[in-house]
């Protein structure tokens, strides 16, 4: 089963800048997101699915969602005969080896189910190839959940799907479990645990009218989400880059909806001004770093090792994980990161 690596999608996928207004990729930027930290994707899957999965321990793991199986085998044909070239999921991933499935939609579309499905057999049938030929044949689907962002109230809570052969009487039957985006604000997104999504409360203003009343309207929206994000920061349930991934989706957001409906209104483009999407924002989490490299070259072991910790942190490694690379205890990678500026919070040691 093919993998890719998990954190390395690019920011420029918010927003088409050859387009006039520019055109806002709403799923791919809810995908960029949800590739941007392994904690906050966790928490979205405990609260959707009714899941309890750990954010320091659970391992998780990206899959390769598009289905190419021509050439997978020396003495296969240029031509597979199920050819599943053109079916590409949003997002698959398994956490602690269980596979789940995101798939994002704007407007409602009748056939998603169907489409569910199809990317549910591309991801068994892939993952079969991988295992070369075994006795039986099982074809385990990825557990499906489906972010509706349009609001359209001919939609369930969950989209009931069925599996069977013809003539006989065995159904296999799951739901898909459907996030309509529309029926939540700030409070609930935070007390179901999706964080990922508060930037994504924006976008229902893009299908308004240029009014003074939808201008005000929009700016109390922006501040509510800025503010809900900066209190998670403050109590440290999310850290620094994510805070930041949050604030640069909500740029592409910003500066899409004002040009499209508002046509580049001057008081949100005032308000979105005031919030400092560069990295110069964690500067002084960076020269922690710069500082103990420097320390180490002329100190002794301990502090050298300080620098490793925290260099690999910055490279999005838990501190379990850096635990266990540089064989040393869970306490002296906490203890160094607090002592490099990095974990002044305790949300952050995950």
């Amino acid at each position: 089963m093919d993998q890719i690596e998990y954190g390395k999608s690019e920011t420029d996928i918010v927003v088409d800048e050859g387009s006039k207004p520019r055109h806002l990729k709403i799923d791919e930027a809810i995908k960029w997101l949800f590739r941007s930290e392994k904690q906050a994707l966790i928490r979205f899957i405990n609260g959707a699915l009714g899941e309890s999965y750990d954010l320091d321990s659970t391992e998780l793991i990206e899959l390769n969602t598009e289905f190419l199986l021509k050439g997978t085998q020396p003495d296969e044909p240029e031509t597979d005969p199920f050819d599943l070239e053109r079916i590409i999921a949003d997002m698959i991933f398994t956490l602690n080896g269980v596979a789940y499935h995101i798939e994002v939609q704007t407007k409602a579309d009748r056939t998603i189910a169907i489409r569910v499905i199809g990317y549910g057999a591309g991801h068994a049938l892939s993952a079969l190839r991988s295992r070369g030929a075994q006795d039986e044949v099982l074809f385990e689907f990825p557990v499906p959940v489906l972010i509706q962002v349009d609001k359209d109230d001919n939609i369930a809570d969950k989209i009931p799907a069925k599996l069977k052969l013809s003539g006989r009487d065995d159904v296999l039957s799951f739901d898909i479990t459907v996030i309509k985006l529309w029926t939540y604000d700030v409070k609930s997104l935070i007390t179901r645990g999706f964080y990922l999504l508060l930037p994504f409360l924006l976008v229902r203003h893009r299908s308004r009218k240029k009014t003074g009343k939808n201008v005000k309207a929009f700016l109390a929206d922006l501040r509510e989400v800025q503010n809900a994000i900066n209190e998670l920061y403050e109590r440290g349930e999310i850290c620094s880059d994510l805070r930041l991934n949050l604030y640069e989706t909500i740029d592409g957001i910003v500066h899409t909806v004002n040009a499209k409906t508002f046509e580049n209104n001057q008081k949100i483009d005032e308000e979105l001004k005031k919030m400092d999407t560069s990295r110069a924002v964690f500067a002084h989490e960076h020269l922690a770093i710069g500082e103990a490299r420097g320390e180490a070259r002329g100190e002794a072991r301990g502090i050298a090792i300080g620098a490793q910790v925290a260099t690999l942190f910055l490279r999005k490694k838990t501190p379990k994980d850096i635990a266990k690379e540089l064989d040393i205890p869970f306490e002296k990678v906490t203890s160094a990161l607090r002592e490099a500026g990095l974990l002044e919070k305790s949300g952050c040691a995950q």
